[in-house]
């Protein structure tokens, strides 16, 4: 049986933009596991199906009716795909699996894949459509589907009840109050974004990506000086970045993903985030110590307004891909997922290929703590990507080290990017 549930105002500007131009798989959200030994296929293919059950988005389609997009949940039943490959092809199939567009009316919105690179060694593709999930989805789904597949080898196939109340309306929004409405209305007439336009070609670009590991002790100190601090992770590493984007003729701005799951859907999966532009000023000079305070000041001035989106606040502005030129995502990882007798390595970041605007830095910290930058590629991108992240973990260790010392030196050259 097929359930019309309604949209948010946050999920139909997606569906906008879909409309607007050919976008590719921009909205493709995917993670990626590299699973070492014997896998049993027939409990994968069976713990897809209570993941479905659980997490009924899953098997939604996105219908348009009368001009307004509407889930058709129900309407595709999530099904195991397998296929063997071997291991020079691999890379190829799941980066095609992670990269291939969904087709919004036709369904289905989610995909599994199931590469056998040989009898003890295969590569897990989850991936689906952003009007049902976001960044967190992804681990609540891979730690279900881990849990399904434990619990098959324990009892064997089990139904699973569906989440409390079903599905919920316009999952991933809460209708803002009143009040909530007119103070951000009020804050942004303070601190008005700046306008954001598609790229002149027609669309997102073409992505390449650069990734680096944290040192261990590099992360150890991060923790300790947050701590020290009274700052999280997150704002430590914000300031950093900020200071290597320092301008010269004004504030720089960012676009700030921000979850809105209440404590109540911390385990549901949706669209539950807001993403709001930051401008914070970043005086040469300035100690990071002081510009550590000046992200922190912003950034809970712009929490107390994550539910709200910008454009109910200012009418007139219509959905984009991203609310400034830089964004930034960053989430707490759990630790990998266990699968029952098999060793799991998790990419939380696999990207999709696409780049939706000039510079998106995707930071997962958990057991690991990994820094991607996904940018346009072009003709000297990927150095100019290089130096910039090499100069970010630079800034950090220096910053960690010695807080009141300059954040960014007038002597250094900042790495090029626009």
């Amino acid at each position: 049986m097929t359930d019309l549930v309604p949209t948010s105002p946050l999920q139909r500007g997606v569906w906008f933009n879909e409309q607007l131009a050919a976008l590719g798989p921009a909205y493709t959200v995917a993670v990626t596991v590299d699973l070492r030994g014997r896998a049993d296929v027939d409990r994968l293919a069976r713990a897809c199906t209570l993941l479905a059950r659980s997490h009924p988005l899953l098997t939604a389609a996105c219908r348009n009716l009368d001009g307004l997009p509407w889930l058709a949940v129900g309407a595709h039943p999530l099904v195991l795909d397998v296929a063997a490959v071997t291991g020079g092809t691999v890379r190829d199939r799941v980066d095609q699996a992670v990269r291939t567009r969904f087709d919004l009316s036709g369904g289905p919105l989610a995909r599994v894949r199931w590469f056998a690179v040989g009898a003890d060694h295969g590569v897990l593709v989850l991936a689906a459509h952003h009007l049902i999930v976001d960044g967190q989805s992804k681990e609540i789904l891979l730690h279900k589907l881990a849990d399904h597949y434990r619990s098959d080898a324990a009892t064997g196939p089990a139904a699973d009840p569906s989440p409390p109340g079903g599905v919920p309306a316009a999952p991933g929004y809460r209708t803002p109050s009143g009040g909530a409405v007119a103070a951000a209305t009020e804050y942004w007439w303070r601190n008005p974004p700046r306008p954001v336009d598609l790229h002149p070609g027609g669309g997102p670009r073409p992505a390449d990506t650069v990734v680096r590991a944290l040192a261990r002790r590099t992360r150890t100190r991060l923790a300790e000086a947050a701590d020290e601090w009274g700052a999280t992770r997150f704002e430590v590493l914000l300031t950093v970045l900020l200071g290597c984007l320092a301008r010269d003729d004004g504030p720089i701005c960012v676009a700030i993903e921000l979850s809105v799951r209440s404590p109540a859907e911390a385990g549901l999966t949706g669209m539950y985030v807001n993403e709001l532009p930051l401008a914070v000023p970043t005086p040469p000079g300035g100690s990071f110590a002081a510009t550590l305070a000046t992200v922190r000041a912003r950034l809970r001035e712009l929490y107390a307004h994550r539910t709200v989106p910008l454009a109910t606040c200012r009418p007139g502005s219509r959905p984009f891909l991203a609310t400034a030129p830089v964004s930034v995502s960053y989430r707490r990882i759990a630790p990998d997922p266990l699968f029952d007798g098999l060793t799991a390595e998790v990419d939380w970041s696999a990207g999709n290929g696409v780049a939706r605007n000039d510079l998106h830095v995707v930071i997962a910290d958990g057991d690991r703590t990994h820094v991607t930058f996904q940018f346009p590629s072009s003709p000297g991108a990927r150095h100019r990507a290089d130096a910039l992240i090499d100069r970010f973990l630079a800034v950090l260790d220096r910053s960690l080290t010695a807080p009141q010392a300059a954040l960014v030196r007038p002597s250094e050259v900042p790495p090029p990017w626009t």
